[in-house]
C-alpha cells in the first residue's frame, strides 16, 4: 500500500476534479482563456539587448551622469578602405560623408581627419586649429604631405580616424544620449550613404539593433516550431489525433496564460523570456506524455468507467505535482539576479510552469474523462519495458559498485576542468564568424582599433583642481599604461591636447604638459572652439574623462581593464584623487558577471530549497540526497566539459544550472516515488526497481526526448547566447536520464540493501 507520506500529498482531488467534472473544469479554463485575451493584446516585445543592464546598482547612476558631464558614449564607426595611402578620392568621399552623416537626427557628432582639428604651432608660432585634410587645397601631392605632416604628430588621429599607413579611414558617429529607440532607423540612413561608397560600419549601437532583429524573428519562430516538431512526437507515439490535441493543450494553454500575465504586468516579451514559451510549451508536454502513458493503460472495455482512468492516473499525479513545483523552484531561483530581464524570466517562468502543472492534472483528466476512445499503447515502449528495463535491472543488480565508481571518477575528473572554468561574454561573438556585422567588427578592431568605449573620471578632491600638475600627469600615465594593454586600442586624454599645444608652442618633440594651473587654464582658453574638448574634462575642472577604445569585448577583458587601471591608481595616483570605471560597454560587462554570479547564488538556493521539498516529501534526508544526485551530477560534468575545452560560462549558458535542475529533477521523481512505493509495501529493491523501470522508464525517455529536442530547436539559433543555451541544456538533459537510469537506481539499490542488512543485524540475537 502506498505510504501515508505520499497519500497524503498525492494531487488526487485535482485529478478527480477533471475525471468527475469534466464539463465544469473546461468551461473554468475557457473563461480563463477569454480574460488573457486582453494581456495578449497588451503584450509588448522590447527585445533591446538593454534589457540586460543591471540597473539596480548604483555603478548604473554614476554611468547615467558622466553622459549628462561628458556626453553620449557611443558611437558608430564608419571605416573606408583605399589601396594606397591618403587615397585623394577616398579622403574627399569621407570629407563629404561627413557632412552628410552629421546632419542625421540623432547623430551629436561626427570626426574625421576632414572634421576634427589638429592642433598645430605653424613655423611662426601662431596656433592653427584646422583639420588634416584640407579639401580646398587643389595640389594632391601637397595636400598628402600636409596631412602626413600635422598627423605625425597627432595624438588624437591615429589608430581612431586613420590607420597608420594611411590606408584605412574613420569616421566616428558620436550619438546623442537618450536616442536608443532611434537606432534602428539612423542605421538605415547611415548604411543608405555608405554602403554605395563600399564603407563598413560597427559599433555598440550596429550589434544592438543586430540583436534587436533576430531576436524578433526568433521569437517568431521557435515555440511554433518546437510546438510543431512536439505534434509530430506524439503522433508517432500515440498514432492518435486526439492524444495530439490532448497533449499539446496544457502547454499551449499555459503558454498562452503566461503571455497574458506578462502582458497584464506591463513585462515585456525581452532577449531573456524569449525562451519561455518554448520551454512552457515543452514542459507543458512532458507533463501530458505521463498522463497520457498511464491513461494508455487503461482497457479498452473500461473506457468511459472514471474509476479505472482515476486509478490509473493516480500513480503519475504526484511526481507530475513534484516536477512542476521543483522546476519552478528552479526558475525562480532566477530572482536572485538582480537584472530585471533575468528577474522576470525567473518569475513569470516559474508561474508558466505552476500553471501547466495544474492543467496536466485538471483539463487533460478533463479531457481525457470525454474522449470517446482510448488512448493507444505508446509506439516503441514495449521494447523499453520487454528489454531495456529489465536489462538495467540485471547491470545494476550486478555491478552496482562498478557503475558508481565509475561515476564517481567522472566527477573528479570533471574537476579539472571545473577549476579551469571561467565566467565570460562577449557580444560580439553573439553572431557567428561570417555575419556581416561580425565580419564588419573584426576588421575595425584589426586595421583601428577597439569599437568598444569605455571611461575612467578622474575625480579631483573638493576644492582642487584637475588641472594640477600632478594630476595631469598621473591622467597622462595611466592612459599610456592602458594604452600598453593587450585588450586597449586606442586611449584619449586631456593630457593628449595640452601635450601637443604646449610641445608645439616650445618646439619640443617631446611635447611635454604645462607646469602649472595658470598655463593650463590659457591652453584650454585657447582650445575652447574644439567641441571635442567637452568629452574630456568637466566644465568647474573638478574631473576629467579619460575615454579607452577596447580591442577585447569580452566582460573579462573589460573587467581587467578596470581592475589594472584601480590597481595603477591605488599605486600612482596623486593623494585625494579618485578614478570610477564607467561607459556602456562597462555596464554590459558589469550585467553579464551579475547574471553569470547571480546564477551561482541562485543554483546554490534551489538546491537547498529543491532538497526541503524532497524531504518534506519522502520524510528522509538520504532518499532527498540520492534524488538530487542525478541531476547534480550531470550539472557538474557540463560544467567541466566547458572549463576541459576553454568554453566560457557566459550569459547564456549561465542559465542552465537553475533551468536544467528544475527540469530534470522530473525523471528522478517518477523514479524515486515509485521505488519507494514499492520498497515500502515489502518488495525486495531488485524487484521493486524492475517494476518501477516497467512503468516509468518508457515515459521518462519520451519526455527525455521531448524536451530535449526542444532545446535543441534553441539550437538552430542564429545567436551564439541563444544556440549555447540550446545545446547545453539539451545535452544536459540527455545526461540526467543516463545518471536516472544507472547512478540513481545504483544508489536507490546500494542504500536499500545496507538498510536491510542493518535491520537483520539488529534482529540478530546477541
Amino acid at each position: 500500500m502506498e505510504p501515508k507520506a505520499l497519500r497524503a500529498r498525492t494531487p488526487l482531488a485535482l485529478i478527480a476534479l477533471g475525471i468527475r467534472r469534466p464539463v465544469p473544469v473546461l468551461i473554468f479554463w475557457l473563461a480563463l482563456a477569454g480574460l488573457a485575451g486582453p494581456g495578449l493584446q497588451r503584450l509588448q516585445v522590447d527585445t533591446s539587448t538593454d534589457s540586460v543592464l543591471d540597473r539596480r546598482h548604483p555603478a548604473w547612476q554614476v554611468y547615467q551622469n558622466s553622459q549628462e558631464e561628458f556626453g553620449g558614449d557611443e558611437i558608430i564607426v564608419v571605416a573606408l578602405r583605399s589601396q594606397r595611402p591618403f587615397d585623394p578620392a577616398v579622403l574627399t568621399t569621407a570629407a563629404r560623408l561627413g557632412e552628410r552623416l552629421e546632419n542625421l537626427e540623432g547623430v551629436r557628432r561626427v570626426d574625421s581627419i576632414a572634421q576634427v582639428p589638429v592642433v598645430w604651432v605653424n613655423s611662426q608660432g601662431d596656433l592653427e586649429l584646422e583639420p588634416a585634410f584640407d579639401d580646398e587645397m587643389a595640389d594632391t601631392p601637397a595636400r598628402a604631405k600636409r596631412i602626413a605632416e600635422r598627423l605625425a604628430v597627432d595624438r588624437i588621429a591615429p589608430h581612431s580616424l586613420i590607420a597608420e599607413e594611411g590606408r584605412v579611414v574613420a569616421l566616428n558617429l558620436h550619438l546623442e544620449r537618450g536616442a536608443e529607440d532611434r537606432h534602428a532607423e539612423l542605421l538605415a540612413e547611415v548604411h543608405a550613404l555608405v554602403d554605395p561608397a563600399g564603407g563598413i560600419l560597427s559599433g555598440v549601437p550596429v550589434f544592438r539593433v543586430a540583436a534587436n532583429e533576430r531576436t524578433r524573428n526568433e521569437i517568431l519562430d521557435f515555440a511554433p516550431i518546437t510546438g510543431g516538431l512536439i505534434a509530430l512526437f506524439l503522433l508517432f507515439v500515440f498514432r492518435s489525433p486526439a492524444a495530439v490535441v490532448l497533449g499539446l493543450l496544457p502547454g499551449a494553454l499555459g503558454c498562452g496564460f503566461l503571455l497574458a500575465a506578462m502582458g497584464y504586468a506591463g513585462a515585456p516579451l525581452s532577449i531573456t523570456t524569449m525562451v519561455l514559451p518554448s520551454i512552457i510549451v515543452a514542459l507543458g508536454c512532458a507533463y501530458s506524455m505521463h498522463v497520457l502513458v498511464a491513461a494508455s493503460t487503461v482497457p479498452a472495455e473500461s473506457q468511459g468507467k472514471p474509476d479505472v482512468l482515476q486509478d490509473a492516473l493516480a500513480r503519475v499525479g504526484l511526481p507530475v505535482a513534484l516536477s512542476g513545483l521543483t522546476t519552478a523552484l528552479g526558475l525562480l531561483a532566477l530572482t536572485f539576479v538582480r537584472i530585471e530581464a533575468v528577474r522576470m524570466t525567473g518569475g513569470f517562468g516559474a508561474l508558466g510552469v505552476l500553471v501547466v502543472t495544474a492543467l496536466g492534472l485538471t483539463l487533460l483528466p478533463a479531457g481525457l474523462a470525454l474522449n470517446p476512445r482510448p488512448i493507444p499503447t505508446p509506439r516503441g515502449f514495449a521494447w523499453v519495458h520487454n528489454r531495456l528495463a529489465p536489462a538495467l535491472v540485471t547491470a545494476i543488480d550486478r555491478r552496482g559498485p562498478r557503475i558508481l565508481g565509475l561515476w564517481a571518477a567522472i566527477v573528479v575528473l570533471a574537476l579539472v576542468g571545473v577549476a579551469r572554468l571561467e565566467v565570460e561574454t562577449d557580444a560580439t561573438r553573439w553572431l557567428p564568424i561570417g555575419n556581416p556585422v561580425r565580419d564588419a567588427y573584426e576588421d575595425i578592431r584589426t586595421t583601428l582599433s577597439g569599437i568598444s568605449p569605455m571611461n575612467i573620471i578622474v575625480e579631483a578632491p573638493p576644492g582642487r583642481s584637475i588641472l594640477e600638475p600632478q594630476a595631469l600627469r598621473a591622467i597622462d600615465a595611466l592612459a599610456t599604461h592602458l594604452e600598453a594593454l593587450p585588450d586597449v586600442g586606442k586611449t584619449l586624454s586631456l593630457a593628449d591636447p595640452l601635450r601637443q599645444l604646449h610641445g608645439g608652442f616650445l618646439n619640443d618633440p617631446t611635447q611635454p604638459l604645462p607646469d602649472s594651473v595658470a598655463m593650463a587654464e590659457q591652453y584650454l582658453l585657447l582650445l575652447e572652439s574644439l567641441e571635442q574638448l567637452e568629452d574630456l574634462i568637466r566644465f568647474d575642472r573638478s574631473a576629467a574623462n579619460i575615454l579607452i577604445r577596447a580591442d577585447n569585448n569580452g566582460s573579462a577583458g573589460l573587467m581587467g581593464i578596470r581592475e589594472d587601471a584601480d590597481l595603477w591608481w591605488k599605486d600612482h595616483g596623486p593623494d585625494g584623487y579618485g578614478i570610477t570605471t564607467t561607459g556602456i560597454m562597462y555596464e554590459f560587462a558589469r550585467a553579464e558577471d551579475e547574471i553569470a554570479y547571480g546564477q551561482v547564488r541562485g543554483l546554490a538556493a534551489a538546491l537547498l530549497a529543491i532538497s526541503a521539498v524532497l524531504l518534506l516529501i519522502f520524510r528522509s534526508p538520504g532518499l532527498a540526497v540520492l534524488a538530487l544526485a542525478p541531476n547534480a551530477v550531470p550539472l557538474w560534468l557540463i560544467f567541466g566539459i566547458l572549463g576541459g575545452f576553454g568554453l566560457p560560462l557566459d550569459a547564456g549558458t549561465a542559465l542552465i544550472g537553475c533551468l536544467a535542475l528544475g527540469v530534470a529533477v522530473d525523471d528522478t521523481i517518477h523514479i524515486v516515488a515509485g521505488f519507494h512505493r514499492r520498497t515500502q509495501s515489502g518488495l525486495d529493491a531488485p524487484t521493486a526497481l524492475n517494476q518501477t523501470f516497467a512503468e516509468v522508464l518508457p515515459a521518462i525517455a519520451s519526455t527525455t526526448a521531448m524536451i530535449a529536442g526542444s532545446f535543441l530547436v534553441l539550437g538552430f539559433s542564429e545567436f551564439t547566447i541563444i544556440r549555447n543555451l540550446g545545446w547545453v541544456t539539451s545535452g544536459i538533459m540527455v545526461l540526467c536520464f543516463i545518471a536516472d537510469a544507472t547512478l540513481l537506481p545504483a544508489l536507490l539499490v546500494r542504500r536499500r540493501k545496507t538498510r536491510g542488512h542493518r535491520m537483520r543485524d539488529d534482529r540478530a540475537p546477541l
